[in-house]
């Protein structure tokens, strides 16, 4: 397997990882609501497990992205990072059953479009 697919591979689980991480922390706010002041709300943060499970995501997102800069130019890896919006609106809706409405629908399309012709350039 060549150098830039091998990094594209690594920027897309850098992505996935990094979306999965999003979600875990937004499932935490959600579960952690606090009526006793920002205090209160991170002591109940801390307890959720979401949120280590966020943090652990987050900490595999940056070395799959070490792993995918070491392959990649960063004039590709950044753009090619754009996948996080695509990946962040699918797995919301389906995770957080959030409302996606077809003007967003569209962007993503949009967005997705864009990262496949900086990947072909």
């Amino acid at each position: 397997m060549n150098a830039r697919i091998l990094g594209l591979i690594y920027v897309t689980l850098a992505v996935l990882f990094e979306t999965l991480g999003q979600l875990a922390c937004k499932h935490s706010a959600e579960n952690a609501r606090a009526d006793d002041g920002i205090l209160g709300l991170l002591r109940r943060l801390w307890r959720e497990k979401s949120v280590a499970l966020g943090i652990l995501c987050f900490a595999v997102d940056a070395g799959f992205w070490t792993l995918a800069l070491r392959r990649l130019e960063v004039s590709l890896a950044f753009p090619a990072s754009s996948l996080g919006f695509v990946f962040v609106v699918v797995l919301s809706r389906l995770w957080l059953q959030e409302q996606v409405s077809s003007e967003r629908w569209i962007g993503v399309s949009l967005i997705l479009g864009g990262v496949v012709l900086v990947g072909l350039s």
